[in-house]
């Protein structure tokens, strides 16, 4: 008997993988989960409902959507402390350029913004002693634009000789190779000012490739929210027409997660009662660092390529200080105030933006920017202790003109459990295989967000292209498109059968509108009718050595006669 139940157990283990036996969803909460109502999630669900799939539930674990765009008040304005700018082209209104998408929304939604500079004067620098010395260092700025171009020739020639990306080191070595190798403290913050603030993060941990490389972005024009609704009430503009009580979950907190082939079931503590929900798809747009960190249990355990994937991106912090002032005592006139700090070194508060030129009324506060590992410090610390370091920066700098400040704010995104930090580097040896690896759906659970766009990978607009491609993959699927369509290219019904087309999300050689061989088409439906085929025989075939096995199990009982006869004489 120990013989014949083994080899039911496997025949059984056989039959669910070969013959793709799984189970669908009993009663489902709704035809989609959407996991995160920041934009990514807000995105997702747009496309959905746009496309006729309205029966989705969104599982948000903070009391309003946005993700980590949020806002609090200081002075009596309120300042974003999250996201805080919206990029774009040149030509913002170019409605043609996927850059400015999250603009026209701004338009539309009639989001406040102030376009262009705050000043008239651009930025000043001053050294440890309070001296303007701005012009003196214009040809250290030369030199860095000298080695950025030369930097970006080196790595459209890596695109060629290495179209893969298997070639890659820091930009830091990028840099070196390009003739840029700071080492004065002047230099260290003109690098500070062109990568390290634009970028979030030092030159020693991002990827050269990604960088330097094909798929590089940069937005020319910056515009600051002014809004006092905060910048997230762009994603309750863009979910307005689906966004109600009955798809949006607030307060949820997803604790687990079981995926299959035919359904996802999401474990959440909904105001302190435990439920599950499930659906036959869903989509995780959690933050990178949660992943990481483990805060949400798979089951089964996610593979190994997967994991790989999202480990070669790093959870960064951009730390912000604001500070609030009595008056203003410093320069009102320029974008940004930075510091030469031979001391301290260049991320000792190298960098304000006295952005309270920016709300209505001009209320006399500074912003501090921090980025590395000093805005893991800052972020852990005291806030009496920033406070003071920040005035003896300040002092240096304005003398006797400093005055106490009324309050400070800053944000500790580091130890928040929902979110690890507030962007996502790509760490070096980042591909595009990378992003495809993290974005790839397991069954019907299907990851989207910021972390896993090529090109957009630390900001909005590619957390709301990552939704609307996530989106329309789950689409396909649902319609039943069969066609491969590769790199961004949607499956598309144009009225005449399916077709892939590249969608706005990815700009010029990043979509390839690619469709597999038929052949290649009929060979995988072929192999999953064998496949459908072969685990119903063995499911037959394991279904006879179970009654066999009970018939002869119940005669030798019985001593080998029949056994209703047997039954009769009990």
């Amino acid at each position: 008997m120990v013989a014949l139940s083994s080899l039911l157990f496997f025949l059984a283990a056989v039959a669910a993988v070969y013959g793709g036996v799984s189970q669908p969803c009993e009663n489902p909460d709704a035809e989609v989960l959407i996991l995160g109502a920041g934009m990514s999630g807000i995105s997702a669900a747009r496309t959905l409902y746009e496309n006729g799939v309205t029966d989705f539930i969104i599982l948000e674990q903070a009391d309003r959507v946005g993700g980590r765009m949020r806002s609090t008040e200081l002075a009596g304005t309120t300042i974003d402390i999250g996201p805080q700018w919206l990029f774009t082209s040149e030509d913002p209104t170019d409605t043609s350029n996927p850059s400015n998408i999250l603009y026209q929304f701004a338009q539309e939604c009639g989001l406040e913004l102030r376009s262009g500079g705050l000043g008239t004067r651009g930025s000043i620098i001053y050294d440890r002693d309070g001296t303007d010395i701005t012009t003196s260092l214009l040809p250290v700025f030369g030199r860095y634009a000298v080695a950025e171009a030369a930097a970006l020739q080196l790595g459209a020639r890596l695109d060629e000789e290495d179209p893969e990306g298997t070639t890659d080191f820091s930009v830091e070595v990028g840099l070196r190779l390009s003739g840029w190798n700071p080492r004065s403290p002047e230099e260290q913050l003109v690098e500070y000012i062109n990568f390290d603030f634009p970028v979030t993060q030092t030159t020693s941990f991002v990827s050269f490739r990604r960088r330097f490389g094909r798929d590089r972005r940069t937005f020319p024009i910056i515009h600051v929210v002014t809004d006092q609704r905060g910048y997230a009430y762009l994603a309750e503009c863009i979910g307005q027409e689906f966004l109600n009580t009955s798809r949006l979950r607030l307060n949820t907190r997803v604790s687990a997660i079981q995926y299959s082939d035919e359904c996802v079931c999401a474990t959440a503590q909904e105001n302190g009662v435990t439920r599950q929900y499930c659906a036959p798809y869903a989509i995780h747009t959690f933050a990178l660092g949660t992943l990481q960190l483990g805060t949400i249990q798979f089951e089964p355990p996610l593979p190994e390529s997967k994991v790989f994937a999202y480990n070669l991106l790093q959870p960064s912090v951009f730390q912000k200080v604001w500070v609030s002032f009595n008056e203003s005592f410093w320069d009102t006139d320029v974008d940004f105030i930075s510091v030469v700090d031979p001391v301290n070194g260049r991320e000792y508060f190298p960098f304000f933006q006295p952005i309270g030129a920016s709300y209505p009324g001009n209320p006399p506060i500074l912003e501090a920017f921090l980025s590395g590992e000093t805005s893991l410090r800052v972020g852990l610390q005291d806030s009496a202790i920033t406070k003071q370091q920040i005035c003896e920066v300040l002092t240096r700098i304005y003398g006797d003109r400093v005055t106490e400040p009324l309050d400070i704010f800053q944000h500790d995104y580091a130890s928040n459990p929902y979110f690890y930090g507030n962007l996502e580097t790509q760490l070096v040896g980042v591909t595009r295989q990378t992003f495809a690896d993290y974005a790839a759906p397991v069954g019907r659970l299907y990851f989207s967000g910021a972390g896993t766009h090529v090109t957009n990978t630390s900001n909005l607009q590619g957390a709301y292209y990552s939704g609307i491609d996530t989106a329309n993959a789950i689409l396909e699927d649902i319609r039943g498109c069969t066609l491969d369509c590769q790199n961004g290219a949607a499956c598309v019904n144009d009225g005449s059968g399916f077709t892939c087309m590249c969608t706005a999300a990815f700009e010029g050689d990043l979509c390839e509108t690619f469709i597999s061989d038929d052949r290649e088409d009929v060979g995988e439906l072929v192999g999953i009718i064998i496949g459908t085929m072969v685990g119903a025989l063995l499911l037959i075939v394991l279904i006879f050595l179970a009654i066999v096995a009970i018939y002869y199990y119940r005669k030798r009982q019985y001593g080998g006669g029949d056994i209703a006869v047997n039954r009769g004489a009990q």
